[in-house]
């Protein structure tokens, strides 16, 4: 069992200093790092002999040191480091010996410097210090995210389901053998055009009676009642079947015309535009 023992050795923090840390919000890599620097400051005596005399303020701290003791690598070290200093939370002393270079680190007690985000706010005022209490979203937690957004299940009194039972019944008027589908994938394809396309569940109800109830031209194999047969198909032609709905049917009875398209070259059933024209090169055909 772990006794550790202040005569063995402790670190000095002044109660100001803890109170003011407990309001902000740092990640957790960067406080092994504050934590290696106080412990080889503040943690040691200046002079080891003397047991009353004051602890250090700075010390050469070598990167291999931060590895040993973090498990971090040392090259990431380097990177957090970096940043602490930038945010004025470490002290760098970097005189210049020759060629050589031996930094000192110390931790900055002058908290009024510090450039760290309160623990209450989504956003950071300083930009690139490396200390935003916003987190960056992970492939685990944007998987999450995946997974609780699959595992929707909508209840039969929902606007989605409604939706989609009143298409399916429409549908099987007509088609008294159309395959039964996945009623909670149709649920999801109608809820994504109210939460994400922004449509209005009236104007949905509306338009799925209208072309349901669009036979097509006499004489012609189009009709919107057998070319919209999923929510998903319903999601996907919206604006076109809002449109004609709203000029009142008359481009919907005709559908895609086959005819050739002067400019692109095309004979086949082709689909027009709200402006009848060419949906490859937008070519007028009427």
């Amino acid at each position: 069992m772990a006794s550790p023992q202040i005569e063995h050795g402790h670190i000095d923090i002044a109660n100001t200093i803890a109170d003011k840390l407990c309001g902000y919000r740092i990640p957790g890599q960067q406080w092994q790092i504050i934590w290696v620097v106080l412990r080889k400051t503040w943690g040691w005596l200046e002079d080891p002999n003397n047991s009353e005399g004051p602890k250090k303020k700075l010390d050469r701290i070598a990167l291999s040191q931060f590895q040993d003791l973090t498990g971090i690598d040392r090259r990431k070290c380097h990177a957090l480091l970096k940043k602490l200093v930038k945010s004025n939370v470490l002290i760098r002393i970097d005189p210049k010996k020759g060629d050589r270079s031996e930094v000192s680190y110390g931790f900055q007690k002058d908290f009024d410097r510090w450039l760290l985000s309160p623990k209450r706010m989504t956003t950071v005022t300083h930009k690139d210090d490396g200390l935003s209490p916003k987190r960056t979203p992970t492939k685990e937690t944007i998987q999450k995210k995946r997974t609780i957004r699959s595992k929707l299940h909508f209840e039969p009194d929902s606007e989605p389901y409604k939706l989609l039972k009143l298409l399916m019944d429409l549908i099987l008027e007509r088609r008294p053998n159309f395959k039964k589908p996945n009623l909670q994938t149709w649920a999801k394809d109608i809820d994504k055009m109210i939460r994400l396309d922004k449509r209005d569940p009236k104007e949905i109800e509306k338009v799925i009676r209208w072309c349901q109830a669009d036979e097509g031209k006499p004489g012609s194999d189009f009709s919107w009642q057998d070319n919209i047969l999923s929510t998903g198909k319903l999601r996907k032609q919206y604006d076109q079947l809002a449109f004609k709905m709203a000029k009142g049917g008359k481009e919907a009875e005709e559908g895609p015309t086959i005819t050739h398209c002067a400019k692109c070259g095309r004979t086949d059933w082709i689909s027009l535009n709200d402006r009848g024209q060419c949906e490859v090169c937008e070519k007028t055909l009427f």
